[in-house]
């Protein structure tokens, strides 16, 4: 596809300025206010000849300026942009663009309020930059809502080097992103130099190969060895380079779990004393650091400590998250200092998850002699008496912010079904590079409030700001980490910058063009979803159909067919929302300008007696994964392997209890429905399904069941269609009851469900 002309025809079909040589103040993320002067149409001049005045204290903000106007032509004309601090504001962050025909004025509260503005100007450029760049008069005044607007790299699933690092922070800078959330260590690699235990990077920075496909699909190991860690030099090195780009970079020590590679290097601080060895898989491990032991302990206090003094950082990530028991409760040094701290099981925790909160309090303690506070993975909540100044990082979904602020923490919102940024892009995961399964797109992430329904105005005040993760165990290379990141954190940009009232996925779009030019002027690599047609649909009950509504990125016309077939230039050119209810295979493009196609997308509607009917739930679905919520149930649409499609419906611990009214009375023998299993995500499998039968919509007969005992874990992710018979019968409507298996282990266990069909 030509995206250089796609992005010229989005900028005209926006209603946006369509001069190649004029800037364009609505960029990504949308600033708070944008005043142009109505009573001149002059404009500022900027060329690489333009004038730089910087005070001392933003000689670096202005050596960003002079790099940004370097490619830009000659203005051929006096002007003038002065950088200056001393704005009043409340927020340290903010910035004021004040451009008159002559000279740009650019205001900070503080230096990285210039550089945010600085980053306006640059983003505000047009697609063509061969001619210098006229800047319309007016003001910009801007501000961010969230002081904390988070990125976390993982580095050792798959290692980085510097300057990709530097590239990360980079892409960051480019997107008003100001914490590097640095995952250093896990089970499958420690990737910091620590110099009084040499033996962490000289063993447990290498490994002899990684699983191959995705996890719980086999167990079959490469023989590419993955190593690498950062000198305490680079490492200083990077920090320096994130400052000067006012990104402030927050290193994770994770502990005392996901210790492998720690554990290898030195097996005396577990439980069993090893071998050990460093992980070449994503889980399945027991081993854990040993809290008994003393020489332990000193290894917590001193791997921290050596980290602090290298990190300049208010905050230290010592992870605490998912940590399993097991040896701590056969290990004699566990116990016995269990009985030496007093710790007593309660129903709400048992000693050995007490004993993590001792850790986690010893681990604080050291960080606030170092003038830090800790964060911790919402897990550190499972033990009632963490620190009060330790930070609570709510990945588990909303429910560790909510409980978090409710105990007075200070939270930072990192939900996995929002802004995990390795989960699919796309809910056909056959089109994408393997991932870890979920399924967020950029829709998705823009559609996050950080301020979770229920909150109060106290509550609120506690959250520090969002931020999304990156997980690289399907993530070789740097190319496909950027790939995973844009243009998603284009997205989280705005749900950590801007006003609610501000927020527009359909401006948001309208504006993507001019920040995807920045991609491909930088080189950087990225997801392509966002130009592709969006079909919605909704089953309106009232007339008994599918309600179909397409959008599509901005510049392109979307053609469609209801037989199945791949549209061409000759199909319909979607102009309105088309309702549907018969069976039908509906297949639609985008086609740009110049005749390029995009994705073809496609969904197959099938119409029983249940299709559109009238449907209730005995229990509200979990809210995580409620998505289009009963309706869905009865749409037409099947879901398919990726239960974060929407078109499932998930329900924790409670039953799928679906009373449906059929919109005539049918006569039925046959009852389906399909449910997603995914083991390592804790989506399992329905124990039993009863179907009850009502000739006049109030009475019910049970017709059938179906029981589904053992869970078999060799049974393979993806979704599964189940089917019920019984002898024919006419109904008005019908009642099916999903019940789900029993809970185990750490993760919580979900049942999807999708299409309760009757025929």
């Amino acid at each position: 596809m030509n995206l250089r002309l796609l992005i010229a025809s989005a900028i005209l079909t926006a209603g946006l300025n369509v001069n190649g040589a004029i800037a364009d103040y609505r960029v990504v993320p949308l600033p708070q206010s944008i005043n142009l002067s109505p009573e001149t149409s002059d404009c500022f001049v900027l060329g690489n000849d333009t004038k730089i005045t910087t005070p001392k204290a933003l000689n670096s903000e202005g050596e960003f300026l002079r790099t940004y106007i370097s490619a830009l032509p000659a203005a051929g004309k006096k002007g003038e942009v002065e950088l200056k601090l001393g704005l009043r504001s409340d927020n340290p962050e903010a910035y004021r663009i004040t451009v008159t025909p002559k000279k740009i004025l650019v205001e900070g509260a503080s230096a990285a309020g210039v550089f945010y503005g600085l980053q306006t100007l640059r983003k505000s450029w047009p697609v063509d930059i061969s001619e210098p760049v006229e800047m319309p008069v007016g003001v910009i005044s801007d501000s961010p809502r969230f002081g904390y607007r988070g990125a976390h790299l993982d580095v050792v699933r798959h290692f980085f080097d510097v300057n990709e690092v530097k590239t990360f922070i980079d892409m960051m800078a480019l997107h008003n992103i100001n914490k590097f959330h640095w995952h250093l260590t896990d089970d499958q690699g420690w990737r910091i130099e620590i110099k009084k235990y040499p033996r962490l990077t000289e063993v447990g920075s290498k490994r002899p190969g990684t699983l191959i496909g995705r996890y719980g699909a086999g167990t079959e190991i490469d023989s590419i060895p993955v190593e690498g860690f950062y000198t305490q030099d680079q490492i200083r090195d990077i920090i320096d380079y994130a400052a000067k780009r006012h990104v402030e970079v927050i290193p994770e020590i994770d502990l005392p779990s996901h210790m492998m590679a720690a554990l290898a290097s030195y097996p005396e601080l577990g439980c069993t004393g090893g071998p050990y060895e460093v992980l070449c898989t994503w889980a399945g491990y027991k081993d854990v650091l040993c809290p008994g032991k003393d020489k332990t302990m000193e290894f917590i206090r001193d791997v921290l400590t050596e980290t602090m003094e290298l990190f300049p950082s208010k905050f230290i990530h010592i992870g605490g998250d998912e940590c399993p028991k097991d040896r701590w409760k056969e290990c004699p040094d566990c116990q016995a200092r269990i009985a030496e701290l007093g710790i007593v099981a309660t129903d709400e925790a048992s000693a050995e998850t007490q004993l993590q909160g001792y850790v986690t309090r010893f681990a604080a303690d050291v960080a606030r002699k170092h003038g830090k506070s800790v964060i911790g993975w919402d897990e550190i909540l499972e033990c009632e008496d963490i620190p009060q100044d330790a930070v609570v990082m709510s990945w588990r979904g909303i429910d560790g912010a909510v409980q978090g602020t409710a105990r007075g923490h200070r939270v930072i919102q990192v939900p996995n079904d929002y802004l995990y940024f390795d989960y699919y892009q796309s809910d056909n995961m056959n089109r994408e590079p393997l991932a870890i399964g979920g399924f967020v797109p950029v829709e998705r992430v823009y559609s996050f409030e950080p301020f979770t329904d229920g909150m109060t105005d106290d509550q609120k005040k506690l959250v520090m700001g969002p931020q999304a993760n990156l997980w690289t165990e399907y993530v070789p290379t740097f190319s496909h980490l950027q790939y995973m990141e844009l243009p998603r954190m284009a997205a989280l940009a705005e749900v950590q910058w801007i006003q609610p009232e501000q927020k527009d996925y359909h401006d948001f779009k309208c504006r993507m063009p001019g920040l995807i030019a920045n991609y491909e002027r930088e080189g950087y690599n990225y997801a392509r979803h966002i130009m592709d047609t969006d079909i919605n649909y909704r089953a309106n009950r009232d007339s008994g159909a599918l309600d179909v509504s397409a959008s599509v990125y901005p510049g392109s016309t979307v053609r469609y067919t209801l037989d199945g077939s791949v549209p061409d230039e000759t199909s319909p050119i979607y102009l309105n929302p088309i309702s549907l209810n018969r069976d039908c295979v509906i297949t639609a493009a985008a086609f740009a300008p110049d005749g390029s196609v995009g994705t073809v997308v496609s969904d197959t509607l099938v119409v029983t007696a249940s299709t559109f009917g009238d449907i209730k739930l005995g229990c509200e679905p979990y809210s995580p994964f409620a998505f289009g919520g009963a309706d869905a149930l009865v749409d037409g649409l099947v879901g398919n392997d990726n239960f974060r499609s929407g078109r499932w419906v998930g329900f924790l611990g409670d039953p799928c209890d679906a009373t449906i009214t059929f919109r005539k009375p049918s006569e039925v023998s046959h009852v389906s429905f399909k449910t997603c299993l995914v083991w390592p995500e804790g989506a399992l499998e329905f124990r039993k399904a009863e179907v009850y039968g009502s000739e006049d919509g109030v009475n019910f007969n049970l017709l059938a069941t179906l029981d589904n005992p053992e869970q078999d874990p060799e049974q393979g992710n993806g979704a599964y269609l189940h089917n019920i018979e019984f002898e024919p019968v006419t109904l008005q409507a019908m009642r099916v009851v999903i019940t789900p298996c029993e809970p185990s282990g750490m993760w919580k266990r979900i049942l999807f469900v999708d299409e309760i069909s009757a025929n």
